[in-house]
């Protein structure tokens, strides 16, 4: 690697830690700059303003748990057992990145507008995902044929129903995670089987 790119993951590292920490309101480029040893003139040589960091510490954190959330999807073999997995994952990993629970929730994505277009660009990845899923339960016999007609909307409704679950569960501090997602998966996965 370059020495300009390892010193701009330093910068988002370090970034990172200060964002889930104070928040994007509270820190500042100097902050970031001490945290790094340098001068907050270093810094506006990469970046324009704490915003444009923010933005790539976002960048990176949505393609963590993209990621995580398809690997595990991947490991499982049924349809109903991938629309589990990705609601589980997918809070478990948000559970712990708390700039990206902030977007989520809402909190910066009015605010800001590369957040807005980050979290819609993060959001189609995701409804691809469980549109890949549903099309799979569909030619597995798993959910039924009827869904197939509903392809251009459903994986919209799935995405948008998990994500107004998540906000419950971290209003409750993740009490029971797996168990009430399990729970709801199940309401959900029923209403789109395959009724022989």
């Amino acid at each position: 690697m370059v020495k300009e790119e390892i010193f701009k993951e330093d910068i988002i590292r370090e970034a990172q830690k200060l964002f889930q920490t104070f928040g994007l309101k509270k820190t500042t480029m100097e902050d970031i700059a001490k945290a790094l040893g340098k001068g907050k003139s270093t810094l506006y040589y990469y970046y324009q303003s704490k915003e444009q960091i923010f933005e790539e510490v976002l960048q990176k954190e949505l393609q963590a748990v993209f990621n995580q959330t398809q690997i595990a999807v991947g490991a499982v073999d049924s349809a109903e057992e991938k629309l589990k997995t990705f609601a589980v994952t997918r809070i478990k990993v948000l559970s712990n990145m708390l700039n990206l629970y902030r977007v989520v929730c809402g909190e910066l994505s009015e605010q800001n507008t590369c957040t807005k277009g980050l979290f819609n660009e993060y959001s189609q990845l995701e409804t691809n995902l469980i549109k890949s899923i549903l099309e799979f339960g569909i030619q597995s016999g798993e959910f039924s044929q009827a869904l197939s007609q509903e392809m251009d909307l459903l994986p919209s409704v799935v995405v948008s129903s998990i994500r107004g679950i998540e906000r419950d569960f971290f209003n409750d501090k993740l009490v029971g995670l797996e168990h009430r997602i399990g729970a709801i998966s199940n309401l959900m996965v029923n209403g789109l089987k395959n009724k022989l």
